[in-house]
Order: C-alpha cells, then structure tokens, then sequence
C-alpha cells in the first residue's frame, strides 16, 4: 500500500521485489596442483604391457673378476638374478551427468566448464599414486618438519652417485614449504633461482631442476616427503590413457560424460632416489 509522508522513499527495502541478481559467466576456478611426478619417472615399459596385467623385469649382475692361479683351473660364477614387476593394478575414473532442463537456466556452458576436470580428477590421482612411493625409499636424509640443509642436499648426491645413478635426468621434487626454506640459502637466490618456470623454482648445481608441487606428501605441520631421484628408481605404465565418453540419456534426458585411466606403478631402482625428510 502507498503511502505519503516526508520521510518516505522507495529504497532497498520497499523496491526488493524489483532488485535484479546477475550471475558471471567468468568462474572463480580451483587452482590447479602441480603434477610433477609422472613427468620424472621411467615410463619406458609402456609398449611392453599393451597386453596383459603384469610386467616382469628381469635384472643383470656384473661378474667378478678373479685371480689365476697357474696350472689350476678356474672357478665359475653363479649368479641368481632377481626380478621387478609392474602390475596394472590402479583403476580410476570420474564423471558427470547433465540434465537437459537446467541448460536454457544457466549462463556458463557447463560442458565445456566440466569436461576438463575429468582429466584432471584423474591426473591428480595419479601424481597423487606416485608421491606415495617417495617414503619407500631406504636412503633417507634430513628430519620431517625441519627444512632441509645444504648439506642434506651434498649427502643425498652423493647417495645417487654411489649407486653410479646416470648424471643427466635427475630432479629435486619439493614442498612449497621446504622451498621457502631453500629461500634462504645462498646457494639459490644468488643465482639458479632466476630460471622459474612453471613449478620449476631453480636448478641445483646444472643438474637437479627443482620441482615445487602441493602434491608432495606431508603436510607443513609434520614436514614433507621432498624426494631427489633419478628416473628410473620407479617405473611407471599407464596402461589406458584418459579418454572423456560421452551419451545422451534418454531416460534420465541428460548428458552423462565419463573419463577412465588404469596405470601400474612399482619402485625398480631403490638405490636411485632418496627420500628427502624436510619442511
């Protein structure tokens, strides 16, 4: 009802049936993690398990040279080799459904909103896979929860060198915390901190880039499983690789999209990685 008097006007609250409410077609996404893990391990058993289930990997010994003794005769090794084994045994996938009635409703095309994070889902379940083998290692440096040293860093190199692990595909994965801690070392902010890429902080001595991701296990109250490594101390197959599915519901008029991946994950060379207890 109308009404008249010197301090009547239609403001906020006489006009609230009239206020109109705008939603962005910008989304205010989830910031994307760092997966840095598949990237530094050997995937090179691939094209042996296209078929089946399980891997076998042999290994080889070195024979040891002997002294002769004249007129004797020799000796000769026996060797009992061991094996390693990848087996298929991760099975993930993610998906989503679209009803039909909600798309004249919405601004923002939910398709191509979603889609992506399929792959994504899945991504991180998969670096999340390889970030858990960091602790298996046996060779181990530095205490959870307390920044790494410099010479932590020396001490882990000089494991890898000891198992005559090859000089060149080496990596540093580190948390951001143990990163704030590598800050505050000389040896990185007067020189190898200037390349950054992305997750890419720095590179130790031309020979470890060093990878920051939130992947790494641990969290900043208990420290992290940073880990330095060579390639090849795991193995890694993935075995289906992420494809999005899509089909239209009758029953349900909805659009249903669907990704899955299966991979295989083992440590091969133990002596090759170090598990770098630190921030």
């Amino acid at each position: 009802m109308a009404t008249t008097g010197a301090t009547e006007f239609i403001d906020l609250t006489t006009a609230d049936k009239y206020l109109e409410e705008k939603w962005s077609k910008m989304v205010t996404a989830a910031r994307d993690q760092n997966f840095v893990f598949a990237g530094h391990v050997n995937t090179e058993y691939r094209s042996e398990l296209k078929k089946g289930q399980i891997l076998r990997i042999q290994n080889k010994s070195h024979f040891t040279a002997q002294s002769k003794t004249i007129n004797s005769a020799i000796s000769f090794e026996t060797v009992t080799e061991t094996e390693a084994t990848i087996t298929i045994s991760n099975y993930y996938y993610s998906a989503f459904a679209l009803e039909d009635v909600i798309k004249p409703m919405v601004s923002v095309d939910q398709v191509n909103l979603y889609v992506p994070e399929l792959g994504y889902a899945l991504a991180l379940q998969e670096d999340d896979n390889l970030a858990a083998f960091v602790d298996d290692f046996s060779q181990s440096v530095g205490t959870l929860g307390v920044e790494l040293t410099y010479d932590n860093l020396v001490r882990g190199d000089q494991y890898l060198n000891d198992a005559n692990a090859p000089q060149e595909e080496r990596v540093l994965i580190i948390s951001p915390a143990q990163k704030a801690g590598f800050l505050k070392l000389d040896q990185f902010i007067h020189k190898d901190y200037a390349d950054i890429r992305k997750g890419l902080v720095g590179n130790w001595m031309g020979q470890y880039p060093i990878f920051v991701s939130t992947n790494v296990e641990g969290t900043n109250a208990a420290g992290h499983d940073n880990c330095m490594m060579h390639k090849s101390a795991i193995g890694h197959i993935t075995q289906i690789e992420p494809t999005v599915k899509s089909y239209w519901d009758i029953d349900y008029f909805a659009a249903k999209f669907a990704a899955l991946t299966t991979w295989g994950t083992s440590e091969i060379r133990d002596d090759h990685g170090v598990w770098m207890k630190g921030a």
